[in-house]
């Protein structure tokens, strides 16, 4: 549907990264847009937290953690979240109260699939990532138990829109206790598979973690990397797909070209050019042939659309054998008048 709108200008306006809404609206979680805004409204070269606490209505160390958020994308700079060594201040976990520590489930309440080994301690990389079940007694134990735990699950269902049984808070105690993923990077994930594919589901998170658990993502920084990655990779097979006229979701086969061409550092403009050579010589759509041009461009150094047009333009007529070019070929063909031709 489509709404006609009057933007009058009205009061005090600001300007926001275009960036912000282009590439991260949909990774970024609502209360670090709220602080955004503020912050970017007041306009100050020194940001008081706690006044953009106030405006926002967003706590403020949320506010802190949005801060560090947006630093890391670039859409702002902050100094004063580095520590002594320069080290950048990773969002901190709701304090744990003063209690004796939750028990740990014992081996007859772990239900291993297939017969693997649970992680115990800090041994958080393994070859095949076994899986655990939690009992519905140890789940509510642990609840009552682990503040941060228990602030997790709202913060899922707040974002799925959808109480938790024990089955899908399960899942989140497998990716907090079992991969010991942080607090932080379980809600960024979730706000990932929600935001962008429309996946609710915890199963369909858990799988998701355990995918790059195996890739060795398993820090809030790397689960932030992998998904700003994810995201401008979406954006570029969407705008390749354009090109394409590519109707409904990519392949996989499909998927592994645009992956090679963006690991290549071909930008969307020197695709489109592969693609005009492709349809140019073959007169017809074929990514395997694309690949090839990309291929050879990349093997000679070429790394944007205008030295891509520069060498199709020096590109000798002939092939490299001495013949004439298939496009030759085929205008030599068209233009034989078989009436004068003799047997």
């Amino acid at each position: 549907m489509e709404i006609k709108i009057t933007l009058p200008m009205l009061g005090r306006m600001f300007m926001l990264p275009a960036s912000v809404v282009d590439n991260y609206l949909k990774i970024t979680d609502g209360d670090y847009l709220k602080a955004l805004l503020c912050i970017y409204c007041q306009g100050q070269p020194v940001v008081d937290t706690a006044s953009i606490s106030q405006l926002s209505g967003v706590p403020e160390e949320r506010v802190r953690e949005a801060l560090i958020h947006f630093s890391k994308l670039g859409v702002l700079q902050a100094e004063g979240l580095t520590g002594a060594q320069n080290t950048p201040i990773q969002p901190q976990a709701p304090a744990q109260p003063v209690s004796p520590p939750a028990p740990q489930p014992s081996a007859d309440d772990l239900k291993l699939i297939g017969g693997a080994e649970a992680i115990k301690g800090t041994n958080r990389r393994l070859e095949k990532l076994s899986r655990v079940r939690y009992s519905n007694t140890d789940i509510d134990e642990m609840i009552s138990r682990d503040e941060t735990l228990r602030d997790l699950k709202d913060r899922i269902e707040g974002i799925t829109g959808r109480g938790l049984n024990h089955a899908a808070i399960g899942d989140i105690v497998e990716m907090y206790d079992h991969m010991q993923l942080p607090a932080a990077g379980i809600i960024l994930l979730a706000e990932f598979c929600v935001g962008t594919y429309g996946k609710r589901s915890t199963a369909y998170m858990l799988t998701v973690a355990q995918d790059w658990f195996e890739e060795g993502i398993t820090d809030y920084d790397q689960i932030e990397r992998k998904i700003i990655d994810l995201t401008e990779l979406s954006s570029y097979e969407s705008r390749l797909k354009a090109i394409f006229e590519f109707q409904g979701s990519t392949t996989k086969k499909q998927r592994e070209f645009f992956e090679r061409w963006r690991a290549w550092g071909f930008d969307v403009e020197t695709v489109r050019a592969a693609y005009e050579e492709n349809m140019n010589l073959k007169n017809k759509f074929t990514l395997p042939y694309i690949n090839k041009i990309l291929e050879g461009w990349h093997m000679k150094g070429i790394t944007n659309a205008e030295q891509a047009k520069a060498e199709l333009q020096n590109k000798p007529k002939n092939d490299s054998k001495g013949g004439i070019s298939t496009q030759e070929y085929d205008e030599f063909a068209r233009n034989i008048d078989f009436d004068k031709l003799t047997t």
